[in-house]
Formats: structure tokens, C-alpha cells, sequence
């Protein structure tokens, strides 16, 4: 082999080394930067555009915030609404012996009512007396409910559906003839919704309406 030929084979040689170890790293690179697809199980939580699965949290359960009724606290509601039911039957009592005498208002009228409905019996007796009309009979209660009680309030409040049977009573005017034809008289008890409150120490009605619905029968 001459010096020329034996050069060149060497060139060849060192080429053909320089391809293959560029190869080589080419490789490595290209693995490493794409590595081998592993088959993806679809339940998996880390499946690409697949959310993560979050964990269902345990039920819990809550504690109730409002204690139920003591026998303390019944006991104090069933003597308010007790006292609240007798303060009504006063109205209604004030009520009837004033329209029989209008000129006569008990002076014990503001230790069981107050505000509108001690004015409204004031009001009428004046009424009467100014006119000399005077009442012959009385109107009954049939049945007193507890509509709505808060004792918590500020002050405590009672709501009474009283029903009135006013079916009874007659007025007069000042030369005895009778107006009763000229009364409202449905032929049944009339509901009734007084409102009482705790002041001063005592309950007392300040409150009345007439509802439009009657639940009285």
C-alpha cells in the first residue's frame, strides 16, 4: 500500500468515527427529550385534559344552634300567654260596662290596656255619652287562640285571635228606641285580633284589628 493510499484510509477511518459517535449523541438527545410512550390507563386522574379527581369529602353533620325548650321557658311562655288571655277578657269586660254607662270609664282601664286600644275605649265611651247612646246586653268571647308570641322581643309581644259573639247586645238612643237593625250583625262571631304587650312589669293590650279573613264560626 503507498504512503498516499495509507493516509487516505486513515481520513476515512477518523470520518466514519466522528459520524457514528454524532449519531450516537443524536440519539441520546433525541430520547431524552422524547422519551418512550407508555400506555395511559383512561381512569387515571392525570390523563391530559382530564381534570384531577378530587376526593368526596365525609359527610358531616351539623349541631343544632337552638336548644329546645326548658320546662323553665314553657312554663314562662304558658304564664304569659295566660296572663296576656286575661288582660283580653278585661278589654272586653271594660268594654261592655262602659257602653252600658258611657260616662263612667273604670280607672283601672290603664292597668291592663295602653296606647290605641285604651284610646279606642275612651273614644267610643265619649261618643256614646255625647250621642246618649247606651248599651242593653253584652258581647261574649267563644274562644281566645295564641296566634304569635315573642317573648324575646323588645318589648314581648303576644297575638290574640279573640272571636266575639256580639249577637246580644242592643243600643239606644236617649229616648229608648232601639238601633239595633242599624248594627253590624254577620249571625256568628266575629274575629277579633288584639295584640298585647309586656310593659312595665304587666301585660297589657295595646293593639286591635278587624282582619278581612274571619275565622271565627
Amino acid at each position: 500500500m503507498t504512503p498516499a493510499r495509507a493516509r487516505r484510509r486513515r481520513v476515512a477511518l477518523i470520518a466514519t468515527s466522528l459520524l457514528l459517535g454524532a449519531g450516537i449523541i443524536a440519539g441520546a438527545v433525541f430520547i431524552s427529550l422524547n422519551p418512550p410512550v407508555r400506555p395511559v390507563d383512561p381512569a387515571s386522574p392525570h390523563v391530559a385534559g382530564k381534570p384531577a379527581a378530587t376526593p368526596t369529602p365525609a359527610p358531616t353533620t351539623s349541631t343544632p344552634t337552638t336548644a329546645p325548650p326548658t320546662t323553665k321557658d314553657a312554663a314562662e311562655k304558658d304564664a304569659a300567654e295566660k296572663a296576656a288571655t286575661s288582660a283580653a277578657e278585661n278589654v272586653i269586660k271594660v268594654t261592655n260596662a262602659t257602653l252600658r254607662n258611657p260616662t263612667t270609664v273604670p280607672q283601672d282601664l290603664g292597668t291592663y290596656t295602653s296606647g290605641f286600644v285604651e284610646g279606642e275605649i275612651r273614644a267610643l265611651a265619649a261618643e256614646r255619652a255625647s250621642l246618649g247612646y247606651t248599651q242593653v246586653g253584652s258581647a261574649r268571647i267563644t274562644s281566645i287562640t295564641v296566634r304569635k308570641a315573642d317573648l324575646k322581643g323588645s318589648p314581648p309581644t303576644i297575638l290574640l285571635d279573640v272571636c266575639i259573639d256580639s249577637s246580644g247586645i242592643d243600643v239606644r238612643d236617649a229616648s229608648g228606641t232601639s238601633l239595633k237593625e242599624l248594627l253590624y250583625n254577620p249571625g256568628h262571631p266575629v274575629l277579633n285580633v288584639y295584640g298585647a304587650q309586656y310593659l312595665a312589669g304587666t301585660w297589657r293590650i295595646t293593639t286591635h284589628d278587624l282582619p278581612e279573613k274571619d275565622t271565627c264560626s
